[in-house]
C-alpha cells in the first residue's frame, strides 16, 4: 500500500506553493499595470499646461520625466524577469528618492498632482513587494539613493513664462507717452 498522505489528496505543503506561486504571478501582474500607469502619467505630465508646469527637476541633466519612464520600464522589465532581489531594491531607491521630491514640494509650498500620484504608485510598489527579509537592504537602498539624489538633483519653480501687470496710475493717464518708447 501507499503512503497515507498520497492517498488523501495533496500535502498541505503543495497547496501553500502553488498558491504563493499564483500569489506571486499577481503581484508581477500588478507590478506591470502599475508601472504603465506611472508612465502613463509622466506622458501627461509632459504634455500638461496647468499650474504645476513650471516645477522642473534633473539629475545629470537629464529631465525628471524621462528618468522616471526609464526607471517604470526597469521595473516592468525585472517584474518579467522575476527578479526579487533587484526590483525590490529598485523600488526602494525610488522610495528614497521619493521622500526627496515630496519634501522638496513641501518646502517650496507647491504641489503637483502628477508627481505626487507617481510617488504614491512608488510607495504602492514597495508595500506591495516588501518581505521582512529584506527589511535591511531596503533601508541601505533608501538611506543610499536619498542622499545621492540629494547631491545631484537640480529643481527649480520658476515659471517659463513672465507675468507682470502694468497699472496706470491718475498721473500716468496725462503724462507725455513719449518718454517711455
Amino acid at each position: 500500500m501507499g503512503n497515507t498522505t498520497e492517498m488523501d489528496g495533496p500535502r498541505e505543503e503543495d497547496v501553500l506553493h502553488r498558491t504563493s506561486g499564483r500569489t506571486r504571478h499577481r503581484r508581477y501582474i500588478i507590478n506591470i499595470f502599475l508601472a504603465c500607469l506611472a508612465v502613463g502619467l509622466e506622458i501627461y505630465y509632459s504634455i500638461c499646461g496647468g499650474s504645476c508646469s513650471y516645477l522642473k527637476g534633473d539629475i545629470f541633466g537629464i529631465n525628471l520625466e524621462y528618468v522616471g519612464i526609464a526607471y517604470m520600464a526597469c521595473l516592468v522589465l525585472l517584474s518579467i524577469l522575476k527578479r526579487d532581489t533587484l526590483l525590490i531594491i529598485l523600488i526602494s531607491a525610488g522610495v528614497g528618492i521619493e521622500f526627496y521630491l515630496i519634501g522638496f514640494q513641501v518646502w517650496h509650498n507647491t504641489y503637483c498632482p502628477y508627481c505626487l500620484a507617481f510617488a504614491a504608485v512608488v510607495f504602492i510598489l514597495f508595500f506591495l513587494n516588501f518581505k521582512r527579509d529584506r527589511k535591511a537592504l531596503c533601508i541601505i537602498s533608501m538611506a543610499l539613493s536619498l542622499i545621492l539624489f540629494s547631491i545631484f538633483f537640480k529643481g527649480s519653480l520658476t515659471p517659463s513664462y513672465s507675468y507682470s501687470q502694468h497699472t496706470l496710475s491718475p498721473q500716468n493717464l496725462f503724462t507725455d507717452h513719449r518718454k517711455f518708447t
